[in-house]
Parts: C-alpha cells; sequence; structure tokens
C-alpha cells in the first residue's frame, strides 16, 4: 500500500476538499472503504452509503445503499464488489468487501450529502475497536491510486462508523473526513437520517437519544459545521481520532420492505362525461407505423426537456451526464450519398462540456434491426457524438444484452444504449404517483404522458406476451422433443428473462423502489438455462426488493403447466421447532391457504418437510421431523395452473407476483439474531 500514498493527500478529522481536486476533472469518483482485524478474517464490516436531501434526511429506504440495495438515485451511487470489479487492483488486494462509485453527473440536484459508512453485526465478536487499520481512500474514476485518505483508530466499541461524506455548497461538490461512531450498529446509523426501519418505538427513542453526539474534544455545533476550514496543515494531524460512542442497539434491524400501494398500474382511461376531454398528448385520430412512432419519440423527447426531474432520469439512464437538456426531432444526417434520419437527437450541456446521443424508436410490434442501429452508430463516431439511444416494445433480457447485435469494434468512442417503453412508463409512473416532481405544472405534464403511455392506441403497450414460438416449445417440452439449440428454445428462454424484467419494472413503480432482476453471469450460464428449459421444461428468475426478507423467484414448469413465486427465508435460530414454525405461520394470516411451507433442515444433507399453509395453522407440527431436526430455513411457494395463451402468461405472473408480495415478501420480518451468551 505505501507506493499507492505517495501522492494521496493525508485528511484529518473535520478536513474538507473539493472534489474536484481529488477527481482529475472526472464525474465519477471511487471510494475505498478499509477495515482490517487482525488475526480475524471472518469479521466483514459491510459499507452502507445514505444519500441525503436539505433536510439532511433520504427521501426514501430508496436512498439508503447497501448490500440488500446496492445502488440509488438512477446508478450515480453504486456499491461493487472490490474483488470481482478490480481483481487485479492493490486496492481490491487490501480491503476485499465493497467499493462506492459516485457520479456527480447524473447525480440529482435535491441530493445534497453522500455519507459513507460500515458496519459490523450485533452478534460480531470484533468491535472497530479492535480494528488494526481503518481508512477511507477517495480515488478518481476507476483509478486505483487514491488522492486523498483518511485513516482513524478506535477506542470505544462501535459496530458502525461513518468514515466520510460527500456534501455540496452552492454548486461546488467537497469530501469531508468525519470519524463518528454508533454503538448500535447499522440500525442506529441509518435512523438518524430518516430510514424506517423495525420496531420504530424502540428505533425513535434511539435517535432521539443518539442525536447529541458529537467527536470527544471538540466544541462545535454540529458534527459537520461549514466553519472546519477547507484546509489543515499536516502538522495538525492527531495521532489518534477519538469517537464519541451513540446509545447502545443489541440488535441489528432490518429495513422495511416497501408497502404496495392500494391504486393499481390498469389505467382509468374512461372519462365518463358527455365530451372527451382535450388531452397534451392526444390519441385522437392516431395513425400506425411510423406516425405512431414519430408521435411517440416526440411526446417523449418533450417530456424530457419540459420535466427536469423525468428528462434528468431517462438521461442518466442512457448513460448521460446531468445538464441542461435539448432534444430534436428526425434530424438530418448524409451517409453513403444517402439522407438519412434517425427518430430524434438529444443534447446535455453541462458548463462547456456537451454530451449528443442520437436515438432510434420503435412502437408497437415494429423491431429493431441491427443494419439500421449500427448505421446511426457509424454516424454518431463520424460526428464525434457519444451515444445511440434505442427504444422499443423490446426489453433487454440480462446486463449484456441488447435487442440487436452490433460490431463490438465499433461500440469503443459510441455507447450503444436501450430503453424499452415498460421502463420508461415504470419511471413515468413512480415520479408521478410518489409525487418526486417539484413544479406542479411539471407534475401535470408527466401525468399527462402517463395516460398517454397507457393507452392501447399508442403502440407503447410493453411486454405482453411469450411470444411466436411458446405454443411450439410447450408441446415439445411434453413430447420431450424440445433441442437446446432451437430457434424456439432460445427465444422463449431470453422471453422469460424479459418477464422477469417486466414484472420488476412494474414492482418498481408500484413500490417506488429500486427492484432488480438476478441474471446469469456470463452467457455460459444463460446457455445452461436454455439447456435446462430443453431437459425439464423448467425456468426460473429472481427479483431483489429493498428491504425484503428474502428474494421473490418466479418459475414455470411447462410440463407440470404450474407457474410458482416463491422465496426462502431463515428459520428463528432459538425457541422450540414448534415455536419457530408459528414465528412464521402468524406472520402471514393473509396468504393463501394452498401456500406451500417447507422446513430446509440443518445438517449436511438439505432434507425437507413440506405442508400447507391452511394445515400448518390447524397443526403446526405437521411441518415438524420426526427425526427432530430444527428448521434451518423456511422455502414458502404459492403455484397457479399455468395459462395456455402466450398473453395470459404475462397476466398471470404479474397478478401471481403481485399477490406473493402483498400477503408474504411485504409482512415478514427476519428473525431476531440470539442475544450473546455471557460466560
Amino acid at each position: 500500500m505505501s507506493d499507492l500514498r505517495v501522492a494521496a493527500l493525508e485528511l484529518v478529522r473535520g478536513q474538507n476538499v473539493s472534489v474536484d481536486s481529488l477527481s482529475n476533472g472526472k464525474d465519477v469518483v471511487s471510494v475505498s472503504v478499509v477495515s482490517r482485524f487482525p488475526g480475524d478474517a471472518t469479521t466483514t464490516p459491510d459499507v452502507s452509503v445514505l444519500l441525503l436531501d436539505a433536510s439532511d434526511k433520504v427521501r426514501s429506504n430508496a436512498d439508503f445503499v447497501f448490500y440488500n440495495q446496492r445502488d440509488g438515485a438512477g446508478g450515480a451511487v453504486r456499491l461493487d464488489d472490490s474483488e470481482s470489479s478490480s481483481e487485479d487492483s492493490a486496492i481490491a488486494a487490501q480491503q476485499p468487501g465493497d467499493l462506492v462509485y459516485v457520479d456527480f453527473g447524473i447525480l440529482p440536484d435535491d441530493i445534497r450529502r453522500i455519507v459513507v459508512g460500515a458496519s459490523l453485526d450485533s452478534d460480531a465478536e470484533s468491535t472497530f475497536a479492535h480494528a488494526e487499520d481503518l481508512e477511507i481512500a477517495v480515488m478518481p474514476g476507476d483509478s486505483d491510486s487514491p488522492t486523498a485518505r483518511f485513516n482513524l483508530s478506535v477506542e470505544e466499541p462501535v459496530l458502525a462508523l461513518l468514515f466520510g461524506e460527500f456534501y455540496r455548497r452552492d454548486a461546488v461538490w467537497k469530501f469531508r473526513a468525519i470519524g463518528q461512531g454508533y454503538a448500535g450498529g447499522l440500525a442506529a446509523l441509518a435512523t438518524e437520517f430518516g430510514v424506517e426501519i423495525d420496531d420504530p418505538a424502540e428505533s425513535a427513542n434511539n435517535t432521539a437519544d443518539e442525536a447529541e453526539s458529537v467527536a470527544v474534544g471538540e466544541e462545535v455545533s454540529t458534527p459537520y459545521a461549514e466553519a472546519v476550514p477547507d484546509v489543515v496543515h499536516a502538522s495538525e494531524k492527531a495521532a489518534t481520532t477519538e469517537l464519541s460512542v451513540k446509545s447502545p442497539m443489541t440488535t441489528k434491524k432490518a429495513i422495511r420492505p416497501p408497502k404496495l400501494p392500494t391504486w393499481s398500474l390498469v389505467p382509468e382511461l374512461t372519462e365518463g362525461a358527455e365530451w372527451d376531454r382535450s388531452r397534451l398528448f392526444s390519441v385522437s385520430a392516431i395513425g400506425t407505423g411510423d406516425e405512431r412512432e414519430r408521435r411517440a419519440v416526440s411526446a417523449l423527447l418533450a417530456v424530457m426537456t419540459g420535466v427536469r426531474e423525468f428528462g434528468r432520469e431517462m438521461v442518466g439512464r442512457s448513460g448521460g451526464p446531468a445538464g441542461t437538456i435539448e432534444t430534436f426531432i428526425e434530424p438530418e444526417f448524409v451517409w453513403n450519398d444517402k439522407k438519412l434520419r434517425p427518430d430524434g437527437l438529444i443534447r446535455v450541456t453541462r458548463g462547456a462540456k456537451q454530451w449528443t446521443a442520437l436515438v432510434e424508436a420503435k412502437s408497437s410490434s415494429a423491431k429493431l434491426t441491427s443494419d439500421q442501429v449500427e448505421t446511426y452508430v457509424d454516424i454518431a463516431r463520424s460526428l464525434g457524438f457519444d451515444a445511440v439511444i434505442t427504444v422499443s416494445n423490446q426489453l433487454q433480457g440480462a446486463h449484456d444484452q441488447h435487442p440487436v447485435t452490433v460490431d463490438r469494434r465499433k461500440l469503443k468512442k459510441v455507447s450503444l444504449q436501450h430503453l424499452s417503453w415498460d421502463e420508461i412508463r415504470s419511471v413515468a409512473i413512480q415520479m408521478s404517483m410518489h409525487r418526486q416532481v417539484q413544479d406542479s405544472t411539471q407534475s401535470w405534464i408527466l401525468q399527462e404522458f402517463v395516460r398517454y403511455l397507457q393507452h392501447p392506441k399508442s403502440g407503447l403497450h410493453g411486454f405482453t406476451d411469450m411470444g411466436a414460438q411458446w405454443g411450439q416449445v410447450r408441446d415439445a417440452v411434453k413430447t420431450k422433443t424440445l433441442s437446446a439449440d432451437s430457434k424456439g428454445a432460445v427465444e422463449v428462454s431470453n422471453l422469460f428473462d424479459q418477464l422477469v424484467r417486466h414484472i420488476g419494472h412494474d414492482l418498481s413503480c408500484l413500490l417506488s423502489a429500486d427492484v432488480r432482476p438476478i441474471f446469469p453471469r456470463d452467457r455460459a450460464d444463460s446457455t445452461t438455462r436454455i439447456q435446462q428449459l430443453a431437459d425439464s421444461g423448467f425456468m426460473f428468475g429472481s427479483l431483489r426488493i429493498p428491504g425484503a426478507s428474502g428474494t421473490l423467484t418466479l418459475a414455470i414448469d411447462l410440463r407440470s403447466e404450474i407457474l410458482e413465486c416463491s422465496t426462502i427465508i431463515d428459520a428463528p435460530r432459538e425457541g422450540r421447532p414448534a415455536t419457530r414454525i408459528n414465528w412464521l405461520v402468524k406472520q402471514i394470516p393473509d396468504a393463501h391457504a394452498d401456500t406451500r411451507i417447507e422446513s430446509i433442515l440443518a445438517g449436511r444433507t438439505a432434507s425437507t418437510v413440506g405442508a400447507l399453509l391452511g394445515t400448518l395453522r390447524e397443526k403446526p407440527e405437521a411441518l415438524l421431523p420426526t427425526d427432530g431436526k430444527l428448521p434451518k430455513q423456511f422455502k414458502i411457494t404459492r403455484g397457479h395452473t399455468l395459462a395456455r395463451n402466450r398473453g395470459n402468461v404475462v397476466i398471470s405472473a404479474n397478478k401471481l407476483v403481485e399477490e406473493f408480495y402483498r400477503d408474504i415478501l411485504q409482512v415478514i420480518r427476519a428473525p431476531k439474531k440470539p442475544s450473546p451468551t455471557k460466560d
């Protein structure tokens, strides 16, 4: 590590420095949080980040970035595993765990502070007082060489540390070294900044008790007072940094999963009046084909310029920076002696810099074509543009899959991005229904756009069916004649991934949370899944929902014609076996009696015992094994008969996921960890 420390600015507690001086002029910085414990390789702190507004609170739980919710603000802040993202770097070698990436170029304007901390489990054998090395380092972009670092030490047995923060003064972002401890761990840190956790009464008491804590020996009105000078001479650096201790909390609390709202995604399009109301985005006398696409693109680009928050979110999801957005319809270019007109152009100005992207869109069942998209990539390259954005009802199946294939060599200087109408609608509904647009006129514009997106005449229906090959694949699975390399197997497998992403978009706007699909890590895994479909007729995919006690898994079994939702949660580690079963049954009183519960038993072999929820409500012992083994985990499954119509599959899957989340995942709380025993 000594070679990395030569040029780094050594900070002391309270010292602040401008981000521009640390980032080498880049919008993105990375942050490494190092916590090493001598002779204890099992103690691994969890890094967490909180995005705060002008009130020094999170806007919602979606602004709490931690191990179960690894990015926030549309990807402006994210946690990455340092072992996978920087395997060869010196940073990764010294600190297995997480790196924080902050992209100030796409950060929403209402975010004023970004605090970075780390926490240990409440039942951990070590506290931060046992650490031999505690450090936060800031690096420009993807560099492994820190430009600033802050070393600290802890004397009190704290379970959470707030290492440092980025904060904004006027238009200037700065980084400040903090070093503040919390004996109550992650829950104490989170509740201070407005994150909702279980047991709100206890959390409120802790928050009130903890609000007065500042560093020992410092008389300041706030631990982040702006009166701290921008530059502190190196000779003033203290040998150690003493931390105040916040009031204790013995258990680590789970973040609340968001509640399913009472309103529905199904649009109310009938006015019920004598005449139709005038609309900002009219579907009256709407045509088909090119006219429908022009209307759709014009509406999208107009709203991006007219609704500031929506425009910045769409640009950010397309890899662009925050700035002043201008949009244009059908700009004309000459290419190979032909006049070509992509559907649109987006230009974002930030200071003296400009970011420009061409837009190619499709509506209804029209598909993007490789030749057309590649031509626009060539035009963008020749003109020095930054990106080509495609928009259609097609969804990406996995992280590295674009709906069309383009020569990757052409994408070294031009980024190829895809937005589905599903994703656009999800963002628009989320911002509209959850009041994320400040200006009332802009909010009305966004509501009109949502209505247009949802109207069946707009052609922006999103993902609606499992494709033309669905019936053939279903029949071939039953006769065991499906081949893994057949067109149908590949198409249906990819469409199932799109179905999972589609449901994730719907849940995101319903819950106002970033619901993410969990996809295979590489194409080899994707090939294996296609083979699994051919061999067994089975497909599955999962969704990670912030705050939920387990991931939500959606599965289709074509042989048995069953559609299932399931999750696996940890069982309590204390109490008699029957008590542990009752703990689960009592939490889900509204779940259907046909819901299946399985005990995954402790031991070397993963044996299970299962029973229906209706039976367990009357006879909990039905889930107990005869050999007296304790349940290690519970698997909860709710199934429906699979619809045969390819469109009804999508409708049924949406309804099943919504029911499963509302009656099960939304209400289940993770079990408390057992209290540490005292010798």
